[in-house]
């Protein structure tokens, strides 16, 4: 007994009944296919306007990024600025001192040296006070 000499393998159909069938589930393939093709169409379409928007957004990105570092770069400058400023007004502040210090010594020369002047024998009068009278 041989394989295909056996009914029990296949069982038969007629071939008019088979091409009709099988017409449609190409048909119905090729539709769905067509219909696969729309959706691709309607993908690459979102697809292509995302990459415009990524675009658009990488660049606003961008030039906020260079805005950011500008601005750092001049925060940073005053920062700077304001670190000089604050030592000026140390080193200011200490010359002031100094300056005061220095007022008040002259003047307490000064007015030693006016006193001693305005007595013309200060020393004098105290020896003369002291010593015994002849």
């Amino acid at each position: 007994r041989s394989h295909f000499g056996s009914s029990q393998c296949c069982t038969r159909v007629a071939p008019t009944l088979r091409v009709p069938a099988a017409m449609a589930e190409f048909q119905s393939l090729l539709e769905n296919i067509d219909n696969f093709k729309g959706l691709l169409v309607k993908h690459e379409e979102v697809i292509h306007q995302k990459k415009v928007v990524l675009q658009e957004k990488k660049k606003i990105a961008a030039d906020m990024q260079a805005e950011i570092d500008e601005l750092t770069k001049e925060f940073d400058g005053m920062e700077h600025r304001k670190q000089e400023l604050e030592k000026t007004i140390e080193e200011a502040e200490k010359a002031y001192s100094r300056i005061t210090q220095s007022t008040q010594t002259l003047q307490a020369v000064i007015q030693q040296e006016f006193h001693r002047f305005q007595d013309p024998d200060p020393m004098g009068s105290q020896k003369l006070a002291g010593s015994p009278k002849s």
